[in-house]
Parts: C-alpha cells; sequence; structure tokens
C-alpha cells in the first residue's frame, strides 16, 4: 500500500488547472465584437492578464477591432508585466504566448466538449503533462504470455502506470509560431499481487521535439500542426533481456469538428549495438491516434499495423469523477503486438480500470 501510496503523490504533483474567461467562449463562438469589448474591459479593469494577451492577440489579427500592431504589442507587454515582475527577462514568456496561439487554431464545439477541448491542450506551468499520466490497480491479461523473465512466473493480474511530462524551452525561433520542447515517458508494469512484488517491465522513452501550427487564424485548415522529433525507447535492462532503439518521428495532427487525429511516422536511427533487429517487423513504421472529446468524456483508439499479422490496438475511456473536474476515472484495452518492449513480438490482450490525471 505503500507504493501505491507514493505513486498517488506522484500523480497528485503533476496536476494542473486551467481558467478560461468566458470573453473566450464568446470569442469561440465567432463574435469578435463583443470578445473584444469583454477582453478589453477585463485588461483595462480587472488588470487581467489572460485577457490582456488575448486583446493584444485580435489587435495583431484585426478581429473585432481595426489591425493595429502598434496596440498588440503594448497589450502583449502589459500582459507580460501582469504576469511577472520581470517579464522581459522572463524566457517563458515567448514560450507562454506561442502556447496560448495554438489554441485559437481549434474548431468551436459545444461548451462542454470545448471544456474537455482545454484540458486536452492547455497548461498553466512549463512543466506540462505530456502523454496520458495514469494509475490502473487492476489490469488483467486474458490473453497471450509474458516472457518469463528473473526466475519468475508473471501473473495474470497486476497494475500499470505511466507518468508522462514536457518542458517547453523556447519557441518561435523561425518566426513560425514553433515550439520546442523535451519530453519523457515512463511506462511500468508491476506486479503488485505476487509474493516479491517485482516490476515485471519498465519502458523509458525521452524525446527532443518541435511543434509548429500550420495557421493562426480561425479559418485554420485541417491540418492543425506538424510535430517532428528525435526519441529513444528502452526497458533499462542491460545483457540478453535488453530491448532499445533510436527514432526519428513526424506527427500530423488533423481536426475534423471534435474528432483529433493524429498521424505518426517513424524511421529508426543506426545502433551501435542491435538488441532487437526485427523490432520494426511488430511495431511497424506508423501510427494513428483518434481522440473523440464529447461532452466531458474523451474516446481514445491507437491503430498500429506493419500490413501484416503484427498489429495491434489500444483504447481509452476517460470521464471526470470529482467536480474540479481533474481527476478521471480512466479504461484501458489493448489488443495486439509491442504492449511493452520486452514483449514486443508476444501477442497480448489487456483491459484495465483505474484513474488518470491529465487528457
Amino acid at each position: 500500500m505503500r507504493y501505491i501510496f507514493f505513486i498517488l503523490l506522484v500523480f497528485i504533483s503533476l496536476q494542473a488547472a486551467t481558467d478560461f474567461e468566458d470573453a473566450l467562449d464568446v470569442y469561440k463562438s465567432g463574435d469578435y465584437t463583443n470578445s473584444f469589448k469583454a477582453f478589453k474591459a477585463l485588461a483595462e479593469d480587472e488588470n487581467d492578464s489572460d485577457a490582456a494577451y488575448y486583446l493584444a492577440y485580435m489587435y495583431e489579427n484585426g478581429l473585432g477591432c481595426k489591425k493595429d500592431q502598434k496596440l498588440a504589442d503594448r497589450w502583449y507587454k502589459v500582459s507580460a508585466s501582469l504576469s511577472h515582475k520581470e517579464a522581459t527577462e522572463d524566457s517563458s514568456n515567448e514560450i507562454k504566448k506561442e502556447s496560448k496561439k495554438l489554441f485559437f487554431l481549434l474548431d468551436n464545439t459545444d461548451s462542454e466538449t470545448d471544456k474537455t477541448i482545454k484540458q486536452m491542450t492547455q497548461s498553466l506551468y512549463n512543466l506540462k503533462a505530456y502523454k496520458t499520466n495514469y494509475l490502473i490497480p487492476v489490469s488483467y491479461k486474458y490473453g497471450g504470455d509474458y516472457q518469463n523473465s528473473n526466475n519468475e512466473n508473471p501473473q495474470n493480474v497486476e497494475t500499470e502506470f505511466q507518468l508522462s511530462i514536457k518542458f517547453d524551452f523556447a519557441a518561435n525561433i523561425f518566426k513560425l509560431n514553433e515550439i520546442y520542447s523535451v519530453g519523457y515517458t515512463q511506462k511500468s508494469f508491476w506486479q503488485s499481487y505476487s509474493k516479491s512484488a517485482y516490476f515485471r517491465e519498465s519502458n523509458y522513452n525521452p524525446e527532443l521535439f518541435v511543434t509548429i501550427p500550420t495557421a493562426m487564424s480561425d479559418d485554420a485548415k485541417f491540418i492543425k500542426a506538424l510535430k517532428l522529433g528525435i526519441a529513444h525507447q528502452s526497458n533499462g535492462r542491460g545483457g540478453a533481456e535488453e530491448r532499445s532503439w533510436n527514432y526519428m518521428s513526424a506527427t500530423v495532427l488533423t481536426q475534423y469538428k471534435n474528432l483529433f487525429t493524429e498521424f505518426e511516422f517513424w524511421s529508426r536511427l543506426p545502433d551501435a549495438r542491435d538488441y532487437n533487429p526485427n523490432l520494426l517487423d511488430y511495431l511497424g513504421h506508423g501510427s494513428i491516434k483518434f481522440s473523440l472529446p464529447w461532452d466531458k468524456n474523451l474516446f481514445t483508439l491507437l491503430l498500429r499495423s506493419n500490413f501484416n499479422d503484427h498489429g495491434a490496438v489500444d483504447f481509452s475511456y476517460s470521464h471526470p469523477i470529482n467536480e474540479n473536474d481533474d481527476l478521471f476515472l480512466y479504461i484501458k484495452a489493448f489488443s495486439g503486438y509491442g504492449e511493452s518492449l520486452i514483449d514486443y513480438d508476444r501477442h497480448i490482450n489487456k483491459v484495465g480500470i483505474g484513474i488518470s490525471i491529465s487528457r
């Protein structure tokens, strides 16, 4: 129990709430005239830094007002000075500005779905949730066999969790509104119900990537952003049970109404020592992930195939379970190859239920 308590503390420490002004909802409805007035009133009368930022953005793009770059620059500075005592020396200010711009790419949906989309795309801190952070106390394998390692016989029921964070360290260097980030994801499989309660497998995935929006206007294209990166993935074991690889990746993010689609492609980089030469025979060279926020629900479906019998299907569902909508019921199901690196060439069927703190 002390281990579960410790993991819960780690998850809670990563939580980040996001508060949006009502004026942003007016903006998202397409009523730029009234949203401009609302942002202006909040910025001038309430010294609201977010409203000052949105006001600057509307001046910069001529939304609900006459385009005026001087006023845009003025209100960007006001927004920064309200947020930081020494904004001109704060390197994170440019990152925050470009991060907020990304939200303007997204198409309008109904109010509850918009709230879920905001939870997917926004964060208040430089250290942010990256991929889903979840804890599944009960993850049940109902098909396939785990690799028997360390003279242990893995049980069908185990605990699974994932910790994933990123740090945005630069933005807009080439004036493309791009954001540069480093990310780290750890996915662990814990045989918490066995006598020795050992970790059957952990996979470590550091990344360096840049996210480039495709447009910065309300009539943004179907393709919303492009992500380019370089990464390493390993189980850190060494010896005969070492599984690792280096790769480059490209991801295209699209949105059609409230359906988000990520097309990810990867290419393996040469390794000094190839621990798993047939890895891509099972992982393939890409995946398609669908994310469907609907009301307060979020459904995801990831499909991976190498056009052979070695594909995989990964499904998840989440729904808020507290009043602040920052703790979620999380249900996950997996079928196929590549569930973990140690078992990349074994077909595994699993289903689990737990909680998540990021979407």
